[in-house]
């Protein structure tokens, strides 16, 4: 079942780890498909398997209808789709650039549904669907509100996608990391004014694709990375007054 593997947001970070980890699944080709068309090529010339750069902005339609007008009119068997592309803000809501918040749904949100609706068509049985979430959509965050919002939405979408694609042989993992150290943090902050406590336990992009390859083969339905993570996301399900003010307590 050799088939492709698109991956959003491969330029850097997770998206780049998923593409490395998928060199070794006897692919015939990796999608990567990010903005940045030199970072890609970089990625790419790492690559065993022959691979297809899309440079395109998915914070967009337009940047999304490019990348799936090319997926219509190609038909690829699509054997894993990872959606990693995403961007998060920190501020009062209000205060955020109305231009990032419109990207921060765009790409969470819009981009991730009409891409994964795009490819399911041309998936089997066999084939996977990986997508990145976070440990923030499970409680509403103060300063990063739309971001985790956004989140919250990608799990719900996940867990009612489940169910539909039962019986299909078409498996879906949820990745929700907690913070990772890419360039995500940084980008992520319009001034210093974040307390470097927020990122005190972060994890690495390898460690949060490598949890993820192998809960994906072992059946799972989640994936979290690290004790540190996992405690957070019990404590926002089970335990939520008490994941909100350690949260608060982070930003002062």
């Amino acid at each position: 079942m050799p088939g492709i593997a698109i991956v959003t947001g491969a330029s850097s970070g997770m998206g780049a780890e998923f593409c490395r980890s998928l060199d070794s699944e006897g692919l015939e080709c990796i999608w990567l498909v990010a903005r940045r068309a030199d970072r890609l090529e970089a990625v790419a010339s790492e690559l065993k398997t022959p691979s297809r750069v899309i440079t395109t902005d998915l914070s967009g339609h337009e940047g999304v209808d490019s990348l799936l007008s090319i997926v219509a009119s190609e038909k690829p068997d699509i054997r894993f789709l990872v959606n990693c592309a995403g961007l998060g803000k920190f501020g009062k809501t209000w205060e955020v650039p109305a231009e990032d918040t419109r990207s921060m749904v765009g790409l969470n949100v819009s981009a991730l549904v009409d891409i994964t609706n795009g490819c399911i068509p041309l998936m089997r049985k066999g084939s996977s669907i990986i997508e990145v979430c976070s440990a923030s959509a499970y409680m509403p965050l103060a300063e990063l509100n739309v971001y985790s919002a956004s989140k919250a939405f990608v799990r719900a979408y996940c867990e009612g996608l489940r169910q539909e694609l039962d019986g299909t042989g078409i498996s879906l993992i949820e990745v929700s990391p907690g913070w990772v150290g890419t360039e995500f943090i940084a980008l992520s902050q319009s001034s210093d004014s974040v307390p470097e406590k927020v990122f005190k336990h972060t994890v690495t992009s390898e460690r949060v694709v490598a949890d993820a390859m192998r809960d994906l083969k072992k059946g799972r339905k989640r994936s979290v990375c690290g004790p540190y993570n996992k405690l957070q996301v019990f404590l926002c399900r089970h335990m939520p007054a008490i994941a909100s003010r350690v949260w608060r307590n982070s930003l002062r």
